[in-house]
Formats: structure tokens, sequence, C-alpha cells
């Protein structure tokens, strides 16, 4: 009898263990189940419309607001174009989205086709592969093709849930339809530039703005590169103005002055650059002012014959940054292999201790400058601010 006991003893304390192992792999599997994301989770929070000569892929990038880790499967996207427009694959096309995952606050890119990119993989700064659609194959267009329109066009987001109950849209951008109509902004030149949704900062939730009026977006190439990331990314052209697959913005570790007037509400400030090319030797003397830095390592100083071209690196070694200071500092740089009459495009560079590099501004120096920009001495500007 004391044997059944205590045989029934040690099998209860089996089952026991069987049983609670049990639960843990259920709860396990529970935890391993990422739910599809709901109604307003998901918000389109940058385009890239833009397009030039050599037919750049346009993208949309979506953004997981929700604060967890979503699925965007079934997700349901349409567009539509002016009807006018007949430079795009379709005026009205819809398409659904795999089970994509996505972590809080991170996006996903559809891209309308392969093309040159910052990088793609597991590097550091590198777009996610796991957070890239390539729409080609998926809505049948063709090379080079146009998913969205210049001109006006409307993107409309369904939750999987949605597309079978209310219909009620997660999410709506674009200027088609609306009265009264705005126009969709354009950089000047050939260079492109995304339009970047803007969040409501003071809401703890991080609300969009209104993605069909023309307040809700700014011109990603007037604010210049000052959406932080591990460096800078680019899909379509390396030349673009654009941050895809980046969304949480945070300060520069350079604060630069001589803010334009239309940017001084940028809570990073973009410099002047000023290279002014010496009227004696031809050489390019690159001057700049920091009024604070943190974490800064120093600059490099970047060149191109070509506002689109290749940017190569002039300075043999890296300008050395103050670190972290909250003293304006003032910096100088030659160019002594420029060559006279010869236009080109200059773009200061910031490094921070890290490692991470962030293009500040490109700046423009004629070929050949007339007399009133040759400064045999400094300018007034310059001056003032060395007395």
């Amino acid at each position: 009898m004391k044997g059944l006991i205590a045989q029934g003893f040690v099998f209860g304390i089996f089952a026991t263990l069987i049983l609670a192992f049990g639960i843990q792999d259920v709860v396990g599997a529970e935890e391993d189940t990422v739910p599809v994301a709901a109604r307003f989770n998901i918000a389109i929070s940058e385009i890239m419309y833009a397009t030039n000569t050599n037919k750049s892929p346009q993208w949309i990038e979506l953004h997981n607001r929700s604060g967890k880790k979503v699925s965007l499967e079934g997700w349901e996207v349409t567009i539509k174009n002016h009807p006018e427009d007949k430079s795009v694959l379709a005026t009205t096309l819809t398409f659904t989205l795999d089970a994509k995952i996505l972590d809080r606050n991170q996006v996903l890119l559809l891209v309308t086709e392969q093309g040159p990119n910052s990088g793609v993989g597991a590097a550091k700064g590198d777009l996610r592969s796991d957070r890239i659609v390539i729409l080609k194959d998926l809505i049948n267009g063709t090379p080079g093709y146009r998913l969205l329109s210049q001109t006006a066009f409307r993107i409309t987001l369904m939750a999987a849930a949605e597309r079978t109950r209310s219909r009620i849209p997660s999410d709506i951008a674009g200027n088609l339809g609306e009265v009264p109509e705005w126009k969709l902004p354009l950089i000047e030149g050939n260079q492109r530039s995304s339009i970047i949704r803007e969040y409501d900062v003071n809401n703890a939730t991080g609300v969009p703005y209104d993605g069909t009026a023309a307040d809700g977006w700014d011109l990603t190439g007037k604010k210049g590169s000052w959406y932080v990331v591990q460096r800078p990314t680019y899909y379509g052209h390396r030349s673009d103005h654009g941050t895809p697959g980046y969304r949480a913005p945070t300060p520069l570790p350079v604060e630069l002055s001589n803010l334009p007037v239309e940017l001084s509400n940028l809570p990073v400030k973009l410099s002047k650059f000023r290279p002014e090319r010496k009227k004696s030797s031809g050489e390019v003397i690159i001057r700049w002012i920091t009024e604070s830095e943190m974490n800064n390592a120093g600059f490099n100083i970047l060149r191109s014959e070509k506002r689109n071209g290749e940017f190569t690196r002039v300075n043999t070694k890296l300008i050395a940054g103050q670190g972290t200071t909250s003293e304006k500092t003032i910096y100088e740089w030659k160019d002594t292999s420029a060559k006279r009459n010869v236009v080109y495009y200059y773009q200061i560079e910031c490094v921070s201790v890290d490692g991470t590099r962030q293009t500040l501004r490109m700046s423009r120096l004629k070929g050949r400058v007339s007399d009133y920009r040759l400064f045999e001495v400094d300018p007034f500007w310059w001056r003032n601010l060395n007395p």
C-alpha cells in the first residue's frame, strides 16, 4: 500500500511538472504570436513621389506608431492618381500586403522597383531588407514605371479587419480631390526630395497631422538632414533628400549658426557654409561656425563638379571638432586642389565620436566669380564675428 502511495506521489509530481512546462510552452507560443495591426496603428510617414530623368524609384514609407510589435498581413493600399496624368502606371490600383512584421516606431518601405540605395542588409545604417517591399512584381509594373503622379495623388490605407467590415480608412495622404486644392511641393533643379509627415510633438502618442492637408507635410529638402540616422540613407539616388527607413527625430551632434530666416524654427540649424575663392591664388577658403557641439569628432569636406554627381572627400584627415561644447567655434579650411573657373559643389559632413556621419549642408561655388565676390579682405559678415 505504501508503495502504491509513493508511486502515486511521484507520478503526481511528474504530471505537475509536465503540466507546468506545457503551460509555459503555451504562454511562449502566445508571446510569439504577433497581432495584426489595428486601424490606427499605421501611418503614412514619408513619400518620395518626385522623379527625375533617371526614372529613380518612388517609395512610400509606413510607420508603426502603435507602441508594440505588429504584423501588416492583409493591410490594403489603394492609390489614385490625377486622371489626366498619363505618365503613371495606372489611375487607380489596389494591392494587399503580406505578413511584414514591424517593431514599435519602425517603418516599412514600399518601393516601386529595385534601384540604387544606401545599403540593404544587416550592417549599421543599412535599410532592413525585411522592411522593404518591391512593388514591381506585385502590381505588374514595367521598368522605370511611375506609381505616383507629381501633380496629384491619394493614398488610402485600410486595416485588414476593416476591409470586410466598416471600410473606414486607417490613413489617407495626398492632395487629389481636396478643397481647396494644394500643390505638391517639389525641390528646385533635378534633385529629388520626399515629403515628410508632421507629427504633434505635444501628444505622447505621436499623432500625425492631417495627411490630406498641405500643412500636414514638409519638404525634406527644405528641412535638410536634420533627421539623425546611422548614416545618410537613400533609395533611388545618392543625392536624394529623404530619410527612408527612419522616423524618430534626434538632435544632430553639431548645431550650426547663420541659419536662414525661413529655416529658423528647425531643431537643427544648418550653416550658410561659405566656400569662397581667393583672388590671388585661386584656392578655396571654406568657413563655418558652430554654436554648440555634442560628441563631435570632427568634419569632412566633400566635393563634386555636379550637383547630382559623386561627392568625394577632399580633406586627407578628419578636421578635428570640439567634442562637446556650448561655446561658439569658428572653423576655416583651404581646398588647395580646386581648379580655377570650375564650378564646384561642396558638402560639409560631421562625424560623431561613435562614427555616425551626417551631411549638414551643400553649397555651390561658381567657377568664375565676379569682383565683388572675390574678397581681398574678409567680408563684413566674417569681420563682425571676429572683432
